[in-house]
């Protein structure tokens, strides 16, 4: 059973992970901008022109913009929160105990996934875990 004290630090460490997937997010929505503004076509009419549809694209460039300045912030937040975790990660001397923590907290490995890597079990993994919280210092 975890102590209040671990679960702060799984909750400090998860930053990297959070930020990471609303980055991918806000990444995801930018491609749905640029090819639902993109993917515009024309047709061939004697009808007069609208203006409404150059403002759409306009509008649509200028929310496009918007979306990549909060993209590139929150990389910068992301760039400095994982050299921050890495930091706290690197001061454990044990390298079994700094690798799992790097696949968890940086590499966003599944338990699973850090036990196969490791050639161990997934319920010792655990048990490592819980040694490196202990050994970890966030303040």
């Amino acid at each position: 059973m975890l102590t209040a004290e671990q679960r702060e630090k799984i909750k400090y460490l998860n930053q990297y992970r959070y930020t990471n997937a609303e980055i991918d997010r806000k990444i995801k929505c930018l491609e749905d901008c640029k090819s639902k503004i993109f993917n515009v076509t024309g047709t061939l009419t004697d009808m007069p022109k609208s203006k409404n549809r150059s403002n759409t694209i306009e509008d649509g460039i200028a929310s496009i913009d918007e979306i990549e300045q909060t993209i590139n912030q929150d990389i910068d937040k992301l760039l400095e929160t994982r050299k921050d975790i890495e930091n706290k990660i690197d001061a454990i001397i044990d390298l079994k105990l700094r690798e799992i923590m790097k696949c968890r907290y940086l590499d966003c490995k599944t338990w699973e996934e850090i036990a196969y890597k490791n050639n161990i079990t997934w319920q010792w993994v655990y048990k490592l875990h819980e040694k490196a919280l202990n050994i970890i210092y966030i303040s």
